[in-house]
């Protein structure tokens, strides 16, 4: 990504009860996809030491909305 815009890759589907099994899970990722930017071309050691480039996640609570069940109607 040599344009200057972070790619825009997100995981949805991990849910965790709590903040603790979150970060480590994000740590855990986070260190195999830093590492797995070595194979790829362009983000060489180099590269990544002069753009500065991380990995970031984050845990944030989300709210599920329930729907309300709907009125029945007479038959």
């Amino acid at each position: 990504m040599t344009n200057g815009q972070c790619p825009s890759s997100t995981l949805s589907g991990y849910e965790f009860s709590n903040h603790y099994d979150c970060t480590n899970a994000g740590y855990a990722f986070a260190q195999k996809t830093f590492r797995a930017l070595l194979e790829v071309e362009e983000f060489n050691r180099n590269y990544i030491e002069e753009n500065k480039i991380v990995v970031k996640f984050e845990c944030r609570p989300i709210e599920i909305i329930i729907p309300k069940p709907k009125p029945k109607t007479p038959a």
